[in-house]
Formats: C-alpha cells, sequence, structure tokens
C-alpha cells in the first residue's frame, strides 16, 4: 500500500478533527490533548500539527496562552457578528428560495419540524431539523456562490457549536411561519419573517452585552 504524504495526512486530519467538533465529540472549551489525538488518528504530530492551523483559521479551534490549542468558545460579541452575517446571507437566499423552490422542496422544510407541534420537543432533534432548514435555504438558493460563503464561514457550524440560544417554543412557530411564506411565494413576506427571526436572536444577545 502506498504511503500518504504529509499533505495527504493533513488533509485526513483535517476531516476527522472537523468531524468531531461537528459531532461534539470534541466540545468547545475542551483542550485539544495533540499527543494523543495524533495517536488516536494513527498519525505523528507534524500532519496534525498542519491540520489544526487550517482549523484555527476557520475559527473554529484557538491557541490561548498557557492553556494550548482548544475548541473554540464564542463570546457574546462574536455571537452577535455571526447573527449580522446571517442577516446578511440569509434574507437573501430565503427571497431566491420563494421565487425558486420546487412544491416538493418545501414540503421537505414543512417536514422537519412535523414532529414538534405535537407533544414535548427534544432539542437536540430540534436543533438538527433547525440547522437543516437553514442550510436547504441556502443550498436551495440556486446561488452557489452565497452557499459558498455560508459554509465557507461555518456560520451553521459555529451555531451548532454555541447552541439553541432561544428555546424551541419561541421559534417553531417563526419556522412555520416563514414556510407559510415560501409556499405563498410571498418573497417579501418570507425575507421580512427570516430577517426577525434571527434578529431576535441577536437582539437577546445584546441585552445580556448591555446588562
Amino acid at each position: 500500500m502506498e504511503k500518504l504524504s504529509n499533505n495527504e495526512l493533513s488533509a485526513q486530519a483535517y476531516k476527522e478533527v472537523r468531524s468531531m467538533i461537528i459531532n461534539k465529540k470534541l466540545v468547545p472549551g475542551q483542550k485539544i490533548v495533540q499527543d494523543k489525538l495524533a495517536e488516536n488518528l494513527g498519525i505523528s504530530r507534524t500532519p496534525l500539527r498542519s491540520a489544526l492551523q487550517m482549523l484555527e483559521g476557520e475559527g473554529l479551534i484557538e491557541s490561548v496562552p498557557r492553556k494550548g490549542v482548544i475548541v473554540k468558545e464564542f463570546t457574546d460579541r462574536e455571537i452577535v457578528e455571526i447573527f449580522d452575517c446571517r442577516i446578511a446571507l440569509e434574507v437573501t437566499a430565503i427571497r431566491l428560495f420563494t421565487d425558486r423552490a420546487s412544491d416538493a422542496e418545501i414540503s421537505e422544510l414543512r417536514n422537519l419540524f412535523l414532529p414538534f407541534l405535537n407533544g414535548k420537543i427534544d432539542n437536540d432533534a430540534y436543533q438538527k431539523a433547525d440547522a437543516k432548514f437553514h442550510d436547504a435555504i441556502m443550498l436551495g438558493s440556486g446561488n452557489n456562490f452565497l452557499h459558498k460563503l455560508f459554509h465557507k464561514g461555518n456560520l451553521l457550524v459555529c451555531i451548532d457549536l454555541i447552541g439553541l440560544l432561544r428555546q424551541p417554543d419561541e421559534t417553531l412557530q417563526e419556522h412555520m411561519e416563514m414556510i407559510d411564506a415560501i409556499q405563498k411565494r410571498d418573497s417579501d413576506l418570507a425575507e421580512e419573517l427570516s430577517r426577525s427571526h434571527l434578529d431576535r436572536t441577536k437582539q437577546l444577545i445584546l441585552k445580556k452585552l448591555n446588562e
């Protein structure tokens, strides 16, 4: 079997560590013990360091003096900045999506939230549905550059690491109203509802900052 180069090992390690962060096998604030992680991945520390540098460049990990490398913990100010970016991108995406989405794509959005309309809501399941909803709108906008910007900035990954900032009983109805507006092909209303949905969470964080 041909031996992988350091570049190939770095790319492989990058994918695996990124997946561990996304799947919360490595959680925000957790120190990354490089010797142990390299051993678990079956590689030396050299390609692992390169992988960690890439992840640091993406804002998913950070080097902290006297602590080492840790999974990124977001400050309230950074969360506000993330929501500013999301508002800028997502209100454009939902307008485009409303104009071009098929009936099947709209039904898929609605089906994401139908399980939560009756009975107790599992927060983890709801958070996954929420992420799929926003990603589906970005992808379904038909604007490849918009979708790439959204993912290159790791916006959904960052939000997933932060967790739910408002409870599902607050946001479920907002999602359903957006889907209703999309189904009616009312792009103005869909854009307004999307902006309001994201801005409510942003204002919640701003209120904390000003206390």
